[in-house]
């Protein structure tokens, strides 16, 4: 157990008592309420509408246009765009997670970089928006990230703030649902304005700034007016680190959503270059069956989800719905490698929707429940992060590879979801060795 912050290492204009340090960071009890609940979610909705949407679909759309008769610069490009946003989310989330743990100004410790980063998000989305070469796209998509995880490292650090553990896994369920339905919401504005890119990255970050700034309002986020120590360049680099030799747990639960993420971001990079290569769809029924799929996904998602994390409290059991989750959405992947047909491929959405609904409800709950040191949770969600962010850069960079296996003129669809199936499912048996949460 990380130990709490004491009067040696924290003062208040001076030097804090023990009991003012232990008042601040106590852990919550009380149970939040609905205001609290619907901001939040409304928060998490509308910001993944306008980050999802180019993440998911709208890149490799961006991409098809650009070069629409070279199927191999098609995936160059998203791994030169998806990469290089992905890595600067990386850095991003880990810093802007310290510096809110940090923050001292009146508006409270979360509340300032939510509002800071809604706007250097939609700075990127408008650059992306308007430039149509790659170098440009990548750069714009560059900002973006970095803007969306100044403030999406304060707003999971919320949840430790603000829930109770015994709520953690409802509302942890209730935030995947709420950024999934986002994702729904996303495929489906990317099929409608496929012929207008501007206003598809664009027009969703106006909601997203408007919604977020209310939350940012509602959240009861205390000033912090005990002092940090001193932060060098030591400091800032241990930032990106948390040893997992010294907390096993949260090194496992890192290792396995590093893991699934990179299971999933090897094919939703590619989906819809997936559906026309490989299933012989046009650009145009791509987009369609992509929105048909992912509406599946989402309801099968949502309901695994929902009834995942009422399971995972009433029981007080958090690793077996983890396992189960990652094998069955990695053996879902495998499916994939075997569906050459659009109903088949919407059988294995389903599949997947079902299992990654399972998986989301009760994961974040498990984080927070192993994090080293609750009243760092900023740096050291942020530090989890890491496995969400990074694989998202290098999956990019990984596909050509397997996709380049055997004939260069056709993508290897096939090696692809091999690998990230095979990935998934490691990552669930990691779940089995974490020894604090049952």
């Amino acid at each position: 157990m990380a130990q709490p912050p004491t009067s040696e290492t924290f003062s208040i204009r001076g030097r804090a008592t023990q009991e003012e340090i232990d008042a601040f960071f106590a852990p919550p009890t009380k149970q939040v309420g609905p205001l609290f609940i619907v901001s939040y979610l409304a928060a998490q909705l509308f910001f993944f509408v306008a980050l999802m949407g180019p993440a998911i679909v709208s890149i490799q759309n961006k991409a098809m246009l650009m070069f629409p008769d070279d199927t191999a610069a098609q995936a160059n490009a998203v791994s030169q765009i998806a990469g290089l946003g992905a890595l600067g989310a990386v850095f991003a989330n880990v810093i802007f997670g310290q510096v809110s743990d940090r923050t001292m100004w009146r508006w409270g410790r979360r509340r300032p970089w939510l509002v800071i980063g809604i706007l250097g998000m939609t700075v990127g989305l408008v650059i992306m928006g308007l430039t149509n070469t790659v170098p440009a796209v990548a750069v714009g998509w560059l900002i973006a990230q970095i803007g969306a995880n100044a403030a999406l490292a304060p707003f999971v650090a919320v949840l430790s703030d603000q829930v109770p553990e015994f709520q953690r896994a409802r509302i942890s369920s209730m935030i995947s649902i709420a950024q999934n339905l986002a994702i729904l919401i996303a495929t489906y504005l990317s099929n409608g304005l496929k012929d207008n890119l501007a206003l598809l990255y664009i027009a969703p970050a106006i909601p997203a700034i408007l919604v977020m700034t209310w939350f940012a309002f509602v959240l009861p986020d205390k000033q912090l007016t005990i002092k940090p120590p001193r932060l060098d360049l030591v400091g800032l680099l241990k930032t990106f680190w948390v040893n997992p030799l010294k907390y096993p747990d949260y090194g496992l639960a890192w290792a396995g959503r590093f893991l699934i993420t990179l299971c999933s971001f090897s094919f939703t990079t590619y989906r819809l270059m997936y559906l026309v290569n490989r299933v012989g769809l046009t650009r145009d029924e791509g987009l369609s069956a992509q929105a048909t799929s992912v509406l599946i996904y989402t309801i099968a998602l949502m309901a695994a989800s929902f009834v995942g994390g009422q399971l995972s409290d009433r029981l007080h059991r958090r690793k077996a719905f983890v396992f189960a989750a990652s094998a069955l959405f990695g053996i879902g992947v495998l499916m994939l490698a075997h569906t050459t047909t659009v109903s088949g491929f919407y059988m294995v959405e389903a599949v997947m929707g079902l299992a990654y609904g399972i998986y989301i409800s009760v994961d974040l709950a498990l984080v927070v429940d192993v994090l080293p040191n609750p009243d760092n949770a900023g740096k050291d969600l942020g530090v989890f992060n890491i496995a969400n962010a990074l694989p998202q850069s290098l999956a990019p960079y990984m596909a050509p590879f397997f996709l380049g296996i055997g004939s260069p003129e056709k993508m290897n669809y096939s090696a692809l979801c091999y690998f990230a199936g095979i990935c998934a499912i490691i990552g669930g048996v990691l779940a089995i060795f974490i020894k604090k949460v049952k």
